[in-house]
């Protein structure tokens, strides 16, 4: 196999997208992507693994170059941990390649690479830009740095600063190299940064839109600058179709808003619809989630159901992964969607999920710690009060640790007991909101046993989800629980265990939900809403 082909077999994106629009806007706007935040994994080379590999960066056997992770203080520029790569001899030349885990990239969009630098040798960074399958173009582009830079015993900084190399580029991933006879350098405090030069903000109307197959969605953004509209701001939009990538101009009105029939598709499937800020350096991402009528009339008619008493109503979601990632257009963007269609700006919602979760980091969290994993996530919590709370946990609490033989869980039961009863009380008494306990889904254990059999061969150790009997001691915990607190209870593991194609809901590593299992646990929430 050539070295391109090998290239090629990189990690993509696993979310998938029947088609995709993305919108770039000429004059300042504002997004999802912060211009100040490090976009990059691992940038400090700190994470390890526990065979002592640098999570996030690899060396592929197909390039050059031996790799290792550093803690000799003069040889870290920041942290604890620096990178060290130490040319070899491969096709005529001393050489080490890295590459970074790959990232989402936004056509229009100015990115700042950089890293920390020094020991010997030439050193240059670049990128590899992935593009979707096409007949006429190549599945993957470098670019490079012009002028390699020469290392010392000072520590440098190396910068490219670059935008996507083709318009259908969707993906990247950085590389460091260094040439030299000899050569080893030291890379440290990495960073990948969205460039911008205006201020000014722009958002879209909805971020997630549920259509009928065969049914035109508009999807509408709105361009301010202060307190003010943009109207004068020149818009492209840039139509992906499985063949080719389409550009139409687009104009905002005076009120700075534009707006765009995304065309009937003829089959379900999810369409993104991008926006794109050059100047700020931002990205907003509309999703359309084509459904055919079946789908469509049950959430239509689940919704018209739901009641709330009082308005305005907040709902808050806390959760794991399972509430954290597909974001945009995961149960809670679903259910949100739903709720604005039936009552407007009264009923709102807020993600507060945090992949990894467990309730004892909940409980953390709630108790103002601020040195628990993602405490920011619980920034404003109750901003505004919610009126019902919805906690849907268990998947990673349940886990099982390969240093027991998958015998014992992350959280022992009784303590997921006790600090269950304790969130609960914390919540009731900070909010006074009704509370609902969701349990966890069920898994396919077809995957997730043999998956951590293998990783546990491989990496030498490894957690086990989703056993279906810990699940199910777990789920009675937090029934019981919901019972004697006087929270409602809403079971989702009995219909993802009995669903009659139990494996479409679910991604191919078992625990996460695809936007069909996602649909699922949007329809039992909004079904719970009405009782």
């Amino acid at each position: 196999m050539s070295d391109a082909a090998r290239e090629r077999k990189l990690p993509m994106r696993t979310i998938p997208v029947v088609g995709a629009l993305i919108v770039t806007c000429a004059l300042a706007l504002c997004g999802l992507v912060s211009a100040q935040e490090n976009l990059l994994p691992n940038a400090g080379f700190e994470q390890v693994n526990v065979d002592g590999v640098i999570a996030s960066w690899q060396n592929p056997e197909y390039w050059s170059g031996e790799v290792a992770s550093t803690t000799d203080a003069a040889l870290v520029h920041g942290g604890a941990r620096a990178i060290q790569m130490r040319a070899v001899l491969k096709a005529d030349r001393s050489w080490c390649r890295i590459h970074s885990a790959v990232m989402p990239v936004y056509v229009g969009l100015r990115y700042r690479y950089s890293v920390w630098a020094r020991g010997s040798g030439a050193l240059k960074i670049g990128l590899i830009n992935y593009l979707p399958e096409r007949p006429d173009k190549p599945r993957h582009i470098y670019t490079w740095q012009e002028q390699p830079t020469t290392l010392s015993d000072e520590w440098q900084r190396v910068e490219l600063v670059f935008s996507a190399a083709d318009v259908d580029v969707n993906q990247i991933a950085l590389v460091a190299e260094v040439e030299g006879e000899g050569a080893v350098a030291y890379l440290d405090d990495a960073e990948l940064m969205v460039t911008r030069t205006a201020e000014g903000s722009l958002s879209a109307e909805t971020a997630y839109v549920m259509a009928l197959v065969g049914e035109a969605a508009e999807v509408a953004v709105r361009a301010t600058a202060g307190d003010g509209p943009m109207a004068d701001v020149t818009v492209v939009l840039l139509r992906r179709t499985a063949d080719a990538t389409f550009q139409e101009p687009l104009t905002l009105d005076a009120d700075g808003r534009a707006s765009y029939t995304v065309q009937p598709a003829d089959q379900a499937g999810l369409y993104e619809v991008g926006f794109v800020s050059p100047e700020l350096g931002a990205q907003a991402t509309v999703y359309v989630d084509v459904v055919d009528a079946r789908t469509y009339e049950a959430f239509a008619s689940a919704a018209a159901a739901t009641a709330f008493g009082e308005q305005p109503a907040h709902v808050l979601f806390l959760g794991d992964s399972l509430t954290d990632q597909m974001r945009g257009r995961n149960y809670v963007d679903q259910v949100g969607f739903w709720l604005r269609k039936v009552h407007g700006e009264q009923v709102t919602v807020r993600n507060a999920g945090v992949g990894g979760d467990y309730i004892t980091r909940v409980w953390e969290r709630l108790n103002g710690s601020t040195i628990v994993y993602k405490a920011w996530m619980y920034d404003k919590l109750y901003e505004p009060m919610p009126t019902r709370i919805f906690i849907f946990l268990g998947h990673n609490d349940s886990k099982l640790t390969s240093t027991s033989d998958f015998t014992q869980p992350v959280v022992s039961p009784d303590d997921f007991d006790t600090t269950y009863r304790q969130v609960i009380e914390r919540l009731r008494t900070e909010t006074g909101a009704a509370i609902t306990i969701i349990s966890s889904t069920s898994s396919v254990y077809e995957i997730t046993l043999p998956m951590a059999q293998k990783l546990l061969e491989t990496r030498g150790a490894a957690s086990l989800f989703g056993k279906p009997e810990v699940l199910e001691s777990f789920n009675a915990i937090a029934k019981q629980v919901a019972d004697e607190t006087g929270c409602s209870f809403l079971d989702v593991y009995e219909p993802t265990r009995n669903h009659p194609d139990k494996p479409s809901l679910f991604t191919q590593d078992g625990v996460h939900m695809t936007i069909a299992g996602n649909h699922l646990v949007a329809m039992e929430v909004l079904r719970h809403l009405s009782r």
